[in-house]
């Protein structure tokens, strides 16, 4: 017997593991694009939790904002729909507060406070959650306090009042 080439039945076989060889490839990479678009809008979340936290530290979050306390909340929806929360919570105030309730005698002194200016940031974006604690130079004057902020001077001799108007 002369034997030159294949058999049908082994041209059959090949083609059969080509086939599964490529269904495997072309199912992998249908898998790996979506998780890469996961990835992509897991990205965009932090990305967008991230701004959120840079906008409290900075102060430009906005001006609407509920307040419960020393708590300040701000909450919005962007355009794609995403829910955003940002807690700001002064912790100095807070925790002057919790003193102040708890007192029972008049001698304690505020060693148990954070420094004026203690501030927490919590950041919720859709799952993922960026909890941060700040200091402010000056914080926002308290009702107790008796320092008079408003007559401080700037380079131009006048007061920030006269300045804003």
């Amino acid at each position: 017997m002369n034997k030159n080439g294949f058999t049908i039945l082994e041209v059959m076989v090949a083609l059969a593991i080509v086939g599964i060889s490529i269904g495997i490839f072309f199912g992998l990479i249908g898998n790996s694009s979506k998780l890469r678009g996961k990835i992509d809008d897991h990205t965009k979340l932090v990305l967008l939790a991230r701004t959120k936290t840079e906008e409290a530290f900075l102060g430009i979050l906005g001006k609407k904002y509920k307040e419960l306390n020393e708590e300040k909340t701000f909450e919005g929806v962007t355009q794609d729909g995403v829910q955003w929360k940002v807690l700001q919570i002064d912790k100095y105030k807070e925790a002057a507060k919790k003193i102040n309730m708890d007192a029972s005698n008049e001698d304690e002194s505020d060693a148990g406070l954070p420094p004026k200016g203690t501030t927490t940031l919590s950041i919720h974006v859709e799952g993922i959650n960026i909890n941060t604690i700040i200091f402010f130079e000056e914080s926002e004057p308290d009702e107790n306090d008796t320092e008079e902020s408003d007559v401080e001077e700037n380079d131009g001799g006048k007061s920030e009042k006269e300045i804003d108007d």
